[in-house]
C-alpha cells in the first residue's frame, strides 16, 4: 500500500507574486537559462526522450536530402537527430535565441562530425529568410509560447505546400509516477507540476495539440502519446532530481524533500526499496502536412 498520503503537499512553498511574469511575456524566453547545470540537465533530458523524438522524425517522413527548419534547437540534440535523418545530402537550419545555446550546439555538432547543420541565432518570432523548407520541427517549444497556434502557423508558413510541420511537447499536466508509489518521488513530481503550471505559458499544450494545429490552419494532426519507463537507477530519477533543482531558484520547493544535492541518490534508494519503476509524464507529438493552399485562421 502506498504511504504517499503521509506527505503533506500543503507544505509546497508558494511562488512569489512576480512568478507569473513569464506567462505574460511575448518573447517566449527560456526562463531556466543555459548555465552549466541546465545544459547538463537538457542533455540528460534529451537522452531520456530521444527514442520518442526519433519515432516522430520517422513517422512524419523526414528523409535524406530534405531541408529542415528546427525551431528552438537548444544545445543541439534534436539538430543532430534531424541531421541523421536528412543525411549528408540534406540541410538542417537550427535556430535559437540564446547565444550560449547556439555556441554549445555548434561545438557539439562539430565534434560529432556533422557538416549539414547551420546554427542561426534567431528568435522563433523572426524565422530566418530562406527558400521554403521541406519540414519544420520543434521539441519542447510550444510549452514556452504565449500563443502556440501562432508558432505553429509561423512554422507552417516556412515550409513549402505539402511540407511537414511537427512538434514534440511534454504533457506536463499529467504527473510522472513511481509504481508502486513512493512518497518522496510523489512530492518531487507534484512540485514539478506545480511549478510548470505557474511558470510556463502553456504547460498543458501536450493535451491540446489537435486544436492547436487546427487553429493554425493545418489539418488534424497525427499523434504520438507515449511515456518512458525505467528502473530505479535509470536516468529518469536523475532527470526528476535535476528538474526539481532547476525550479528551486524560481521560488518553489518542498521542505520535506530535503537536500536537493542528494535527492537523486535518495530517489534511487527509495525506488529500489519499494521495487518501483519510474514512469515519465507523457510525451505528446503531433505532425501534419501543409495543404497545397494554406488556410489562414
Amino acid at each position: 500500500m502506498s504511504d504517499a498520503s503521509t506527505f503533506s503537499f500543503a507544505h509546497v512553498k508558494p511562488l512569489p507574486d512576480n512568478s507569473m511574469g513569464s506567462m505574460t511575456r511575448t518573447d517566449a524566453d527560456y526562463f531556466l537559462g543555459h548555465d552549466d547545470e541546465e545544459i547538463a540537465r537538457l542533455q540528460l533530458q534529451a537522452g531520456v526522450i530521444e527514442g520518442v523524438t526519433r519515432r516522430l522524425i520517422g513517422d512524419c517522413s523526414i528523409e535524406p536530402g530534405m531541408r529542415v527548419l528546427e525551431i528552438g534547437c537548444g544545445v543541439g540534440d534534436v539538430s543532430m537527430l534531424l541531421a541523421d535523418a536528412v543525411g549528408e545530402s540534406g540541410v538542417v537550419v537550427a535556430i535559437d535565441r540564446e547565444p550560449r545555446a547556439i555556441d554549445t550546439a555548434k561545438g557539439r555538432a562539430a565534434k560529432a562530425g556533422y557538416k549539414q547543420i547551420e546554427f542561426v541565432l534567431s528568435s522563433a518570432e523572426h524565422l530566418p529568410e530562406r527558400a521554403p523548407f521541406d519540414a519544420a520541427f520543434g521539441r519542447y517549444v510550444l510549452v514556452h509560447q504565449p500563443d502556440p497556434a501562432l508558432m505553429v502557423r509561423r512554422a507552417a508558413a516556412a515550409v513549402k505546400p505539402g511540407g511537414v510541420v511537427a512538434f514534440h511537447e511534454p504533457a506536463l499536466h499529467v504527473i510522472c509516477r513511481a509504481l508502486p508509489s513512493i512518497r518522496l518521488f510523489d512530492a518531487v513530481a507534484e512540485c514539478i507540476v506545480t511549478a510548470s503550471r505557474a511558470l510556463l505559458p502553456n504547460y498543458d499544450i501536450g493535451g491540446q495539440l489537435v486544436a492547436c494545429f487546427e487553429d493554425a490552419g493545418l489539418p488534424k494532426p497525427h499523434l504520438i502519446w507515449e511515456s518512458i519507463a525505467g528502473g530505479p537507477s535509470s536516468a529518469l530519477t536523475d532527470w526528476a532530481a535535476m528538474t526539481y533543482r532547476a525550479y528551486l531558484p524560481h521560488g518553489l520547493g518542498h521542505p520535506e524533500i530535503g537536500d536537493p544535492e542528494t535527492l537523486a541518490d535518495r530517489l534511487v534508494a527509495a525506488a529500489r526499496a519499494a521495487g518501483s519503476q519510474i514512469v515519465s509524464m507523457p510525451q505528446a507529438c503531433a505532425w501534419a502536412t501543409r495543404p497545397l493552399v494554406h488556410r489562414e485562421s
